[in-house]
């Protein structure tokens, strides 16, 4: 009776902790998935920043080009007002040289009316003394000349002086007019080149003042460009310490994984431990090679010809080849599964490993690259005999360098998630030549034409 009281106990703390065990698990993905909805918010909210960053700043570029095109109106308006400047100087100075030539004229004419006076005293001496006394009491010149021009007793000579004094006068009185004419004309026009050099001034301002509004919202849009960086910093080093926590637990598991392997079987579980053994070579071996272990070891996984399977108990594929991803296509295959990380990646091919890279540190799932390996991360790229190239990126460990020849199913590294990785995967890439570039990609699954 006790017994079974004591195992309905049991039954009932287990289950207690199950459900705890469950509700931890279930709270810790719920934070998981909430981190990964904030950060596709902040991303989202990150492109929309990034195209009001793009429309404010072509928006600067045209106000700048409608300034600088304003700016030239002003400079054209200003050399336009200063040659009209330069023009009324020079109609200044003409219409001086015309005053100086109306004074020369007057010289002249006086000297011709001494002529004229002489003239006439000899008309005088001749006995002409009404036409003299009536030219003589004249009040000017003009005067004068429609005086004397009655007089009849005066030679043609002198009628020709006259007319002479006379043209000369008009001629001087017309060009001054038409001087004056032209520097008014030449005034108005300058005027009119100072309001439209006004005008254009006052929008110089006008757009000088929308140009710094759109400067400021460019910076309050870079501002929050950068505040947008340092959340998804914030929430990418909290994704961080969670895949840091999950490859310390594959770490662990691995170590008892291996302790348990240590252990001498018995004759009662001689049959478990080959059936266990024969298993463990179709799945993944977690462990990381010891440091006095060979890492030339082989591990027997489903093959097709002369490949074998890159990640074995791992066949589960996240992204396949030429998926469409929007602004290109998928090159290769992304292999995943619960429990990855830390997975064996082996040679699918024999081969010399002619590129490799280890220098990536930042082993955990993020929403951009980190820019190692030129976003493979961590990699290991092998050339076959057939110069056909494998690829396998974003591992967490390398174990093979430069020029190292591989066989088929060494193991070469550890899954991973360096460099562009969402999470923990294997990124499986084949190409027909050693040639870095994408049209010489091919489906890898071409090389397995009955694993799947």
């Amino acid at each position: 009776m006790a017994g079974k009281k004591f195992k309905k106990i049991l039954s009932i703390t287990a289950s207690i902790l199950t459900m705890t065990l469950i509700l931890s698990q279930s709270t810790f993905a719920f934070d998981a998935e909430s981190n990964k909805n904030e950060q596709a918010a902040l991303q989202k909210q990150a492109e929309q920043y990034e195209r009001t960053l793009k429309k404010t700043r072509n928006d600067i570029s045209e106000k700048q080009a409608y300034a600088k095109a304003l700016q030239g109106k002003i400079e054209t308006l200003s050399k336009q007002i200063k040659l009209s400047n330069e023009k009324i100087d020079a109609l200044n100075k003409s219409i001086k040289e015309k005053q100086n030539e109306i004074d020369k004229k007057l010289s002249k004419i006086e000297s011709k009316m001494t002529q004229l006076r002489a003239r006439l005293r000899a008309i005088y001496i001749a006995g002409d003394t009404s036409s003299l006394e009536i030219i003589l009491g004249a009040k000017d010149f003009s005067d004068f000349i429609d005086k004397a021009e009655l007089v009849e007793s005066i030679s043609s000579y002198d009628s020709n002086l006259i007319n002479e004094l006379k043209s000369e006068m008009s001629t001087i009185s017309g060009q001054q007019k038409s001087l004056r004419a032209e520097k008014k004309s030449v005034e108005k026009e300058k005027k009119s080149l100072e309001n439209q050099k006004s005008e254009i001034n006052k929008l110089s301002e006008e757009n000088s003042t929308i140009i710094a509004e759109l400067q400021g919202v460019e910076s309050a849009t870079l501002d929050s460009i950068g505040e947008n960086k340092e959340s998804q910093a914030a929430l990418e080093k909290e994704l961080k310490e969670y895949f840091e926590q999950q490859k310390k637990q594959a770490e662990e598991n691995a170590k008892k994984q291996n302790s348990n392997n240590a252990k001498p079987s018995t004759n009662s579980n001689k049959n478990n431990a080959s059936n266990n053994n024969s298993s463990s070579n179709n799945n993944t071996n977690n462990t990381k090679p010891d440091d006095n272990s060979n890492n030339n070891n082989t591990t027997t996984t489903p093959s097709s010809g002369e490949y074998v399977w890159p990640c074995p108990g791992f066949y589960y594929l996240i992204s396949t080849f030429d998926e469409n991803r929007g602004s290109s296509n998928h090159g290769a295959l992304d292999i995943a599964g619960g429990g990855i990380y830390g997975a064996q990646v082996i040679a699918a091919r024999e081969g010399t490993v002619v590129s490799s890279f280890s220098g990536c540190t930042h082993d955990y799932g993020k929403s951009s690259s980190c820019g190692c390996g030129g976003g493979y991360g961590n990699y290991v790229v092998i050339e076959h005999s057939d110069g056909k190239t494998s690829l396998y990126g974003h591992l967490s460990a390398v174990y093979v360098n430069y020029g190292d020849y591989v066989s088929a199913g060494q193991l070469i590294g550890r899954v991973g998630s360096t460099g562009y990785s969402t999470g923990p995967h294997l990124h499986f890439e084949t190409k027909y030549s050693t040639i870095w570039d994408h049209s010489q990609r091919y489906n890898p699954l071409d090389e397995y034409p009955g694993l799947f």
